[in-house]
This record gives C-alpha cells, sequence and structure tokens, in this order.
C-alpha cells in the first residue's frame, strides 16, 4: 500500500509534468492570440450555423420537434441575451422561407468555415508542421467539417427529441426536466467530444494518427462541458453578463466571445496533450498499442 510520502511524491511528479501544459496556455502569447481569433471567428459564424440548421428543420425536413429541440438547447447553453437571440432566429429564419436556396446555404457555410483559419495555423504549430494549407485548400476543408458538423447537430437534436417524446409518457414534470437536462449534457459532451476528434484528427496539415488523438478529443470534450457550465454558474456575478455591466449593449456578443475564448484553450490544450502523448502515458492509446505490437 502506497504511503503517504510516496502518494505526496507522485502527486509533485504529476504537477511537474503539467508545467509545460500550463506554459502553453498561460504563459505563451502566441497560444492567447490563437485563441482569442478563434472566439471571434466562432462568433461570426455561430449566428449563420444556428439559421442554416433551424432553416433545415422548419423548411426542408418540416420538423417542428427538432426545431423546439434547438431552441431548447440554445435557450439552456447560450450565455445570455438568450430571447435576444431567439426572436432573431426566428425572425431570420422566417425570412430564409422565402429566399431559403442553395446560394444562401453556400454563404452560411463559408461564414461558418472561418474558424478553422486560426485553427489550422495553431494545429499546425502544435504539430510542428512547415507550411500551412493554401487559403483555398484551407476552405474546402472547413466547409466539409462545417457540413459533418452540421450532420451531427442534426443528430444531436434527433437523439435528444427522441428521448425527450419517450419522457414525455412519464406525467411527472420534475422528472421530464431531469432527464431532459442530464441526456442534454451527456450528448452535446459526446457531441464536443466527436467534434473535436475530428478538428484533431482533419485540420492539420500532416496525417494525425486517430487513436494517438482519440483520448485527447475526449477529455477535450467532457472538460469543454465542464468549462460551460461553470461559466454559465459565474456570468451573473460577472460585469459581463447584463446590459447595466461595462460591456454595455454589446453584452451578449462579448459573453459569447469570452466563453469561446475560454473554450478554445480547452481544444488547444486537448491538442497539446495529443502531440505531447509519450510524456503523459495516462493518455493512454499510442503507448499501450506500441507495447501489444512489440
Amino acid at each position: 500500500m502506497m504511503d503517504k510520502r510516496e502518494l505526496l511524491k507522485d502527486l509533485v511528479h504529476h504537477a511537474k509534468s503539467l508545467y509545460p501544459l500550463f506554459r502553453y496556455l498561460v504563459l505563451q502569447t502566441e497560444t492567447h492570440a490563437f485563441c482569442l481569433a478563434l472566439a471571434c471567428a466562432a462568433l461570426i459564424g455561430f449566428y449563420p450555423f444556428c439559421v442554416l440548421l433551424l432553416s433545415i428543420m422548419r423548411h426542408l425536413l418540416h420538423w417542428d420537434g427538432g426545431y423546439t429541440t434547438l431552441q431548447n438547447a440554445l435557450q439552456i447553453f447560450y450565455p445570455t441575451g438568450r430571447n435576444f437571440l431567439l426572436s432573431n432566429l426566428e425572425v431570420t429564419v422566417g425570412v430564409y422561407r422565402r429566399h431559403f436556396n442553395y446560394g444562401s446555404m453556400f454563404w452560411v457555410f463559408l461564414g461558418a468555415a472561418g474558424v478553422f483559419i486560426p485553427l489550422e495555423a495553431g494545429l499546425n504549430r502544435l504539430w510542428k508542421v512547415e507550411q500551412d494549407r493554401p487559403y483555398w485548400k484551407n476552405q474546402i476543408v472547413g466547409l466539409t467539417l462545417t457540413a459533418v458538423c452540421c450532420f451531427l447537430a442534426l443528430a444531436f437534436v434527433a437523439i435528444n427529441n427522441l428521448v425527450q417524446t419517450i419522457v414525455g409518457f412519464v406525467p411527472i414534470h420534475f422528472f421530464q426536466v431531469a432527464v431532459d437536462r442530464v441526456f442534454l449534457h451527456l450528448t452535446a459532451a459526446a457531441f464536443f467530444s466527436i467534434t473535436i476528434l475530428l478538428f484533431y484528427k482533419v485540420i492539420p496539415n500532416k496525417k494525425v494518427d486517430l487513436l494517438q488523438v482519440l483520448p485527447a478529443a475526449v477529455l477535450a470534450g467532457v472538460v469543454a462541458e465542464l468549462v460551460k457550465d461553470v461559466y454559465l454558474l459565474l456570468l451573473p456575478f460577472m460585469d459581463i453578463g447584463s446590459q447595466e455591466g461595462s460591456q454595455g449593449p454589446f453584452y451578449v456578443s462579448v459573453s459569447f466571445v469570452v466563453l469561446g475564448y475560454f473554450e478554445t484553450f480547452v481544444i488547444l490544450g486537448g491538442a497539446f496533450l495529443a502531440t505531447q502523448s509519450e510524456k503523459y502515458p495516462w493518455m493512454g492509446f499510442t503507448r499501450s498499442r506500441k507495447q501489444a505490437v512489440l
């Protein structure tokens, strides 16, 4: 049995091993620049992406249940100004009923794909890739991943809508709300993990081993969900969570950018661990697979 001294020594060793991660995320200026660029790009792409999903559900699939489920998810997960966001989305989706066409879809995809420009640059630095893709190749990758993320989001909505339908047969409102919330968070963590896995695998301008990035993607997906929950819990106590705060009428956009800023630290932190997996045995798959082969 490990005594207290050995346990303390082991904890100190693991804490020291995480210092390079701390140095990369907190002390390196380039990381902050990437995170800020990613957060601002996410702000540009978020609203068009929501319009695209809601328009597909209402005007192409005529899926009222999925439309309501996505609205409920935005109501729970969006930082602040939810009623403002949903009312404007309702108006925009109504306009798309008359003008929804493939050209509009292309520009929505193009706006949403903008986030992959700084993300590729950040991941390429971590993987020691000397040359980024040309802009047009980056956008092809971004458009493809945006389409895949769109299908993943539809699957996320479909699963949650199915669960809500099943739970709706139980005539206990508290039980319905509790199950909906818990399952929504579980599926959100799974959605984040799968999405981040695609980012780690596809976006760097080099061949990346799937098993090497899988543990980091799962970890980043779970941590991203926890970071979001903590941020939403603390936001009412911050000076950016209402119109009376320091940001005035821009509080809705600023609160979203700050959340995106923190979340991108999680994404880049997971990528850092994936690129340094030989230093972190608890990251798992790569080392165990090599040992099995030997």
